[in-house]
């Protein structure tokens, strides 16, 4: 099941990733993890204000700019790539996608950074979410509780 949003006055799909694109983003991601918590944290919450509050969207993206600033090229290519063919913009007719795979490049000229980070969090929440709300949860149990059974 997709989630839809509403960006730039744009309504998006956000999609799942495959479980191997799963994978490999987590992988690729892994070093900017925690910099995604305060993310997680909000968008939990509902995300209120994120898409409506652009300085608080630029307060919660800030560290996961930081973290991809700082990642290899193509390790910051193939997160961006793969979490944006994940994604649907709504036209008159119905569904599109937003990505070009072959080409690595948005199909609407108006889809910058400041539309792509929001949509990639997006991608990577829906996706990563659960397993990283995981791995977050497992930290914070009782040694008794991880070691019962």
């Amino acid at each position: 099941m997709s989630q839809e949003l509403d960006l730039n006055g744009h309504r998006y799909s956000i999609g799942k990733l495959s479980a191997k694109q799963q994978f490999h983003v987590s992988r690729r991601i892994a070093p900017i993890v925690p910099t995604l918590i305060p993310v997680f944290v909000r968008l939990a919450a509902g995300g209120r204000g994120i898409a409506e509050d652009p300085e608080g969207m630029a307060d919660v993206l800030q560290p996961l700019a930081d973290g991809l600033a700082a990642m290899k090229d193509e390790d910051a290519d193939y997160v961006l790539d793969t979490c944006m063919q994940a994604v649907q913009r709504r036209q008159e007719h119905g569904w599109v996608a937003i990505w070009s795979a072959s080409q690595r490049v948005p199909m609407f000229q108006d889809i910058d950074l400041a539309v792509m980070l929001p949509l990639a969090v997006r991608v990577i929440v829906a996706s990563l979410g659960p397993f990283i709300q995981g791995l977050l949860t497992s930290q914070t149990g009782s040694p008794e509780a991880t070691q019962a059974g």
